[in-house]
């Protein structure tokens, strides 16, 4: 999700996700969604983010093309998508229990948007979100600078117990913090007695 003059690189790198695209190609599609960048600046951003390995850069004369690297790190919401994969075949089980993860790490209605960037490209499943509870997400969105058309459907889940959902919440933050080598892999199933 795109917010204004915080990270272009995440607004460049989920245009690239779907299609190589030349630097012109890039630029227009910026124009075309409202952000005017100038193309040597476009120019430069690229190569500096194919410098890093989020992208990569290819030569096609008399372009260069630029896709996104499998060598980046995923943001949140594409760690999430996949987590949720890994769980299930079904895509709308899938993209439900991506619904539960997101309401349950912001408490607030999960746009449509939202599990786009999680990869979910079908019809999604889930509790519609209670009309003010929507709008109060969207005015904070609005004040982050992220505007969401009032026809957007948001969705919520109640916070029952849900094992899978804790268990890829707790799986997101030992990754995201590289904190992998302090979990413990067994589980004691019994006590012991000394």
């Amino acid at each position: 999700m795109f917010v204004p003059d915080r990270n272009l690189k995440d607004l460049v790198v989920s245009y690239l996700r779907s299609q190589e695209r030349s630097i012109s190609a890039l630029t227009k599609q910026l124009h075309s969604d409202g952000y005017a960048f100038h193309r040597l600046f476009v120019t430069g951003y690229l190569k500096a983010l194919a410098d890093v390995g989020v992208l990569r850069e290819r030569e096609i004369p008399p372009a260069k093309v630029y896709g996104t690297s499998s060598h980046r790190d995923r943001n949140l919401y594409e760690a999430l998508g996949a987590r949720c994969r890994q769980g299930s075949s079904d895509e709308r089980v899938q993209a439900r229990l991506a619904v539960a993860v997101l309401h349950r790490l912001f408490r607030r209605p999960v746009f449509l948007r939202e599990l786009r960037e999680c990869g979910f490209a079908g019809a999604i499943d889930a509790p519609a979100a209670p009309r003010e509870e929507k709008e109060d997400a969207r005015r904070a969105f609005a004040k982050m600078g992220v505007q969401i058309p009032t026809n957007e459907p948001a969705y919520t889940m109640d916070d029952r117990r849900n094992e899978a959902r804790d268990g890829i919440i707790t799986e997101l933050l030992v990754e995201r913090s590289g904190m992998a080598a302090l979990v413990l892999d067994t589980k004691q199933t019994r006590l012991v007695d000394r």
